[in-house]
Order: structure tokens, then sequence, then C-alpha cells
């Protein structure tokens, strides 16, 4: 019983995070349906009605990254690199506010110079720091929870493999990094979302690519190495060869977001397929 609710509750975490970007697919579809335009990047649609599924999608697909545990470490630690940095993105704005709203923003994100507004940057301040409040204490009870299961006060150092003790570090350095940027970095506001955004699709090409690595010599799984290496290399040359057209298209990034989420949304799936009958 305890094995079939373990691969139920896989299942269903796996297949909820395609529902949660379908959610705001359809999100968009609607706000679309009331304009004859489009925003110029996913990111740009935080500024219309679709800003609470946005944001509320990012939130919930990080939070499944990091609580789903990968078929290997460098799965794991990939994909939990990938679901910390989405809370970035969803809570840091982007300061491409668009043109195309079916309701203008009532107090407008950016001032004439290009700067987010005042009440921007409280919203920032607010939602950063209770990420990285939250993130610290979290680790804090994780390692006292596991001293008091193991009875070691060195648990997090000694207990479970190599890339466990590894992703915990760099989890740790993450939280660390991410608290001086966010207090000492002036620029924050106005850059941590492309940064953080990129570095996620970043991290989760390297989790595909992994899972390519994993298969390559085995004949068994053959269709899923060629599946996996294909989304691997063009979730990396996609942007390679959109970027340059970025300053004569305005809806490069747009496009550029959706083949990327559309590429991992396959390999997603494909994943599920792989594993149905199985947890990690």
């Amino acid at each position: 019983m305890a094995d079939t609710a373990a691969v139920k509750t896989y299942r269903y975490l796996r297949i909820s995070m395609v529902g949660a970007v379908g959610l705001l697919a359809v999100s968009i579809a609607i706000e679309r349906s009331e304009v004859d335009c489009w925003q110029t990047s996913v990111s740009a649609y935080y500024y219309t009605p679709v800003r609470a599924i946005f944001v509320g999608m990012l939130l919930a697909i990080g939070l499944c990254l990091i609580v789903i545990k990968g078929s290997t470490a460098w799965e794991d630690a990939t994909l939990n690199a990938a679901g910390m940095l989405a809370p970035v993105v969803a809570v840091v704005p982007t300061t491409d506010v668009g043109t195309c709203w079916s309701e203008r923003p009532g107090r407008f994100p950016v001032t004439d110079d290009g700067q987010l507004a005042d009440w921007v940057v409280a919203n920032i301040d607010n939602n950063i720091g209770a990420l990285l409040v939250t993130g610290i204490v979290g680790l804090i009870v994780a390692a006292v929870i596991a001293s008091i299961a193991t009875r070691n006060v060195a648990a997090v150092a000694e207990v479970g493999d190599v890339g466990l003790r590894l992703g915990l570090l760099a989890a740790m350095v993450f939280l660390l990094v991410g608290t001086a940027a966010f207090v000492w970095w002036d620029d924050f506001p106005t850059r941590a979302h492309g940064l953080a955004a990129v570095l996620m699709f970043f991290f989760l090409a390297l989790a595909v690519g992994g899972n390519a690595r994993e298969r390559r010599s085995d004949p068994a799984a053959r269709t899923y190495f060629l599946l996996y290496a294909g989304i691997a290399a063009a979730m990396i040359a996609v942007p390679i060869v959109l970027l340059p057209f970025g300053s004569s298209w305005a809806h490069m990034v747009l496009v550029l977001e959706g083949i990327e989420i559309t590429l991992f949304a396959v390999f997603w799936l494909a994943q599920t397929r792989e594993h149905w009958n199985e947890t990690a």
C-alpha cells in the first residue's frame, strides 16, 4: 500500500507541473482574446490580469522542482537550483512592461527614466526578503530534524550520498549569495529577473542533458537518450540562434520563452512516461 501511494504521489506531483504550465497558457490565451496584440514576453504578462496566475504558477513549479527527488544526484541538484530560481523570476518583475494590456496598470510600474517605481521595489523587497528568510530557516529546521532523527549532530555533513550533501551545500551557498546580492547589489530590482530566468532555463537544460547522459550506453533506453539529447541541445541552441534578433524583433523573448517552456514540458512528459511505475 505504501509503495502504491508513493508511486501515485510521484505521478501526481509530476503531472501537476504540466498542469501549472497549462494554467498559465490558458490565462494568457484569455488575456489575448481581449486584445489584438501580444506582450513582448511571457514575463511581461505580469503587468496584465495574468499576474496572479503567472506568479502562482512559478511559485508552485519552483516548489515542485525542489520537492521532487531526481533519479540521480545530478538531476536532483539541477532541479533544485532551477526550483530556487523560479520564485525569483516570479516576484522580481521584468522592467519590460510591454504595451499590450486589456487593462492598463493603474499605477504605472516604471518611471520615465526606466527605473522600477517605488511601489514595485517595495514589493520586491518584501517578497525576496520573505523567500530568503524562509529558505534559511527551512535549511536550519531540516538540519535539526536530520540530527534528531539520526541522533547525529553532524547528520547534514555525514548522512546520505555525496550528491545529497553537495546539493545541501549548494542550497546554502545559493541563499548566502542571494542574500548578499539582495542587500548590496543596487541593480537587483532591475537585473535579478532576467538573470534568474536565464539561469533557471540553463539548469533545466542541464537536468535534461544529465538524463541523456545516463541513458547513452543503455540500448533499451535508446529512444529516450535520443529524445533527451535532442531536447537538451535545442534548449541551449535556440537562445544562441534567436538572441541576435532581439534588437529588431519585439517578440523575440516571448517566442524564446515559449520554445524553452515547451521543450522542457515535452521532456517532463516523456520522463514521466518513462518512470510511470517508479519513484526516486
